[in-house]
């Protein structure tokens, strides 16, 4: 319930301070995967920022308009639309990041460097062993 809390602060600090610039959380949420993560499929997406893919899938609607993803069909398999940020969405995500981390910032004031080091490396942790057991077992 603690990390479910912390969340929704730090959510809401982020959410402000994106809405004032004009921006979406959830599209700066998408772009910024895209960013990190380099091309994935729509679904894949989805999953990254836990919402349903209908509803990715209308907002990367918006960004391609705008110009700020590019989608491709698989070759190999036609259900399949991979995404990728454009230039466009690299810059747009950029801009205002900085905002983005003075909320987060903001949110964990009460804790010290070496306090946010700790939780960060706690997170990462569990994060990490969730992915681990979430990856396809490797044939050998």
């Amino acid at each position: 319930m603690l990390i479910a809390r912390t969340r929704r602060i730090v959510w809401m600090n982020a959410t402000r301070r994106l809405e004032a610039c004009g921006e979406s959380i959830l599209a700066w949420q998408l772009l910024g995967d895209l960013v990190r993560s380099g091309k994935r499929t729509q679904i894949e997406l989805s999953e990254a920022v836990a919402q349903h893919p209908a509803g990715v899938s209308r907002l990367l609607d918006e960004l391609e308009k705008g110009g700020y993803v590019l989608r491709s069909r698989d070759p190999g398999d036609r259900r399949c639309v991979h995404v990728m940020a454009s230039k466009r969405g690299k810059r747009r995500y950029e801009a205002v990041l900085a905002e983005v981390t003075s909320a987060v910032d903001q949110a964990l004031e009460p804790l010290s460097k070496i306090e946010r080091r700790k939780l960060r490396d706690l997170l990462e942790k569990v994060v990490s062993e969730a992915d681990d057991c979430r990856a396809p077992a490797k044939s050998g």
